[in-house]
């Protein structure tokens, strides 16, 4: 599972600078660098399906790979469609649940990428 490691380590460091844009955009500022933040995301969620592939390939549980697989899907769209999502007042919820869904998407690729059930 070398690559699984590789793409783990791409991964974790993505997370980083996901977050750390990500508090840029909510305290107004770094506006312009919202694509990158999307195409960064999108290799995250594109390492999660391949993680989730090579488990597949080892035998590991089935439902856990689909799990992995449905949950890029799941923080794919979330963060395409956010800006159209409760538009107002009430769009931090957003906010904080694109947040959480794209950090629970890490612990998801650790299990999956481990070679443990």
């Amino acid at each position: 599972m070398r690559v699984s490691r590789i793409l783990l380590v791409f991964m974790r460091a993505a997370m980083a600078v996901l977050v750390i844009l990500g508090i840029g955009f909510w305290t107004g500022h770094w506006t312009s660098l919202v694509n990158v933040h999307m195409a960064i995301g999108a290799l995250f969620v594109i390492a999660l399906w391949v993680i989730a592939g090579i488990a597949a390939a080892h035998k590991r549980p089935s439902g856990l790979v689909a799990f992995g697989f449905i949950w890029g899907v799941v923080v794919l769209a979330l963060g395409m469609t956010q800006q159209r999502i409760l538009i107002g007042d009430l769009h931090w919820i957003i906010r904080v649940l694109h947040l959480a869904v794209g950090i629970a998407a890490m612990p998801i690729a650790e299990r999956l990428g481990s070679g443990r059930d």
